[in-house]
């Protein structure tokens, strides 16, 4: 019984990582941008400087930013725990669109492929 049980728990994991469910975007209740010190529409990026990945993803962030008009905002979330702890930012890098109400129009935990985050700036607007 006890072998079967752990078969089938490696089955759903390996079932769950294909499909890439242990990747799910954070739960945030909203992007406080009065906090960041934005206001309107916002790609924010809770970043750290030690983190390679959060730097390799700064050109893309920043090309989305220019072309859809929305500013980018880095938070360090070591300079930062509040806003980390407040919107549960348990990785970095942790890629957050919000709108001018600064409701979540899109949220990744690493930085996604496609146009992804230009096509969810565009609509913050």
């Amino acid at each position: 019984m006890t072998l079967r049980l752990l078969l089938a728990l490696a089955a759903l994991a390996t079932v769950a990582a294909a499909y890439g469910l242990w990747k799910r975007p954070p739960r945030l209740r909203g992007v406080d941008l009065a906090g960041i010190g934005v206001r309107g529409p916002a790609i924010v990026e809770f970043t750290a400087p030690h983190c390679a990945p959060c730097r390799a993803a700064v050109p893309h962030l920043e090309a989305a930013a220019r072309e859809s008009g929305v500013p980018l905002v880095q938070v360090d979330v070591g300079e930062r725990p509040d806003l980390a702890r407040s919107h549960r930012i348990r990785t970095v890098p942790t890629i957050v669109v919000a709108g001018r109400s600064g409701r979540v129009l899109g949220a990744w935990t690493h930085l996604p492929e496609g146009n992804a985050v230009l096509e969810a700036a565009r609509s913050a607007r």
